[in-house]
């Protein structure tokens, strides 16, 4: 029984990680469309809010692509 108290408890933080990480990548990801929408470049955005290189280049494509 105690063990599946400890495997339902890693799943519980699991999830709680998981949950803060999607919350993360979702706000991140709307500030760089907002920035790129005001006519920020990837070199400007990735300088001064420090998001990697890649991520900004995602989100540019993917707004290409439903714009």
């Amino acid at each position: 029984m105690k063990e599946v108290v400890l495997i339902q408890d890693a799943m519980d933080e699991g999830f709680e990680i998981g949950f803060e990480i999607g919350i993360t990548y979702y706000r991140d990801t709307q500030m760089i469309e907002g920035m790129l929408r005001r006519g920020k470049t990837v070199d400007e955005i990735v300088e001064f809010c420090d998001f990697p290189r890649e991520l900004v280049e995602k989100v540019r494509a993917d707004m290409a692509v439903t714009v």
